[in-house]
């Protein structure tokens, strides 16, 4: 069995796990953020820009598959479903994220698992809008230990490094996270627009 499989399988059967490697909610920034807006948006009225929310085209990375787009498409789509806690600790962080809403637990756990396997695989899929705090995740992965217990409407995740670095990614991370549960992709075209200043 994978160590994917032993995950989903241990999410589902409520069992905590011990995984050395980073959970990754929310894949948001990188790319040339304004080329792929000119791209894949339009002009909405005199006014600026209009998000394609149906296709959600900036979703896709160099080697995503079509699940972990639609299961990010739903974060985003259903995001004021979402609650989030976030706890910071010396060397890492907690958080809780859960919804009332079974199918969109079903790709927030889906979504969890596969990201805490491509972390452990080192296997980024660059997703045009992810945060830039992804990278030292990404290349630090070795360093984090990751443990999560499922609630009973989502998921907790502990991580924590030994990397000072890693750290300071992983907490600013998570509140990156909380701010798109919250304003879903309107966070995301804030955060890339500020990069472009």
């Amino acid at each position: 069995m994978t160590k994917l499989g032993a995950l989903i399988i241990g999410v589902i059967l409520g069992g905590a796990i011990i995984y050395s490697a980073p959970l990754v909610i929310q894949r948001l920034g990188g790319g040339d953020y304004m080329s792929h807006m000119a791209e894949h948006h339009g002009q909405h009225g005199g006014n600026g820009m209009m998000h394609d929310e149906m296709n959600m085209p900036m979703l896709n990375g160099k080697n995503t598959t079509q699940d972990e787009v639609d299961d990010l498409r739903a974060l985003f789509t259903n995001h004021l479903d979402i609650t989030r806690s976030v706890e910071m600790l010396p060397n890492g962080i907690r958080t809780v994220t859960e919804t009332e809403n079974a199918a969109l637990r079903d790709a927030l756990v889906s979504h969890v698992s596969v990201m805490i396997a491509r972390v452990d695989a080192g296997d980024d899929p660059e997703i045009p809008i992810q945060s830039l705090m992804l990278t030292p995740i990404f290349e630090g992965g070795n360093t984090i230990t990751t443990e999560i217990n499922p609630t009973e409407m989502g998921v907790e995740v502990i991580q924590t490094s030994t990397d000072p670095k890693v750290v300071e990614a992983l907490q600013k991370h998570a509140n990156e996270v909380s701010d798109l549960a919250a304003r879903g992709m309107d966070a995301v075209h804030e955060q890339m627009m500020s990069r472009s200043h």
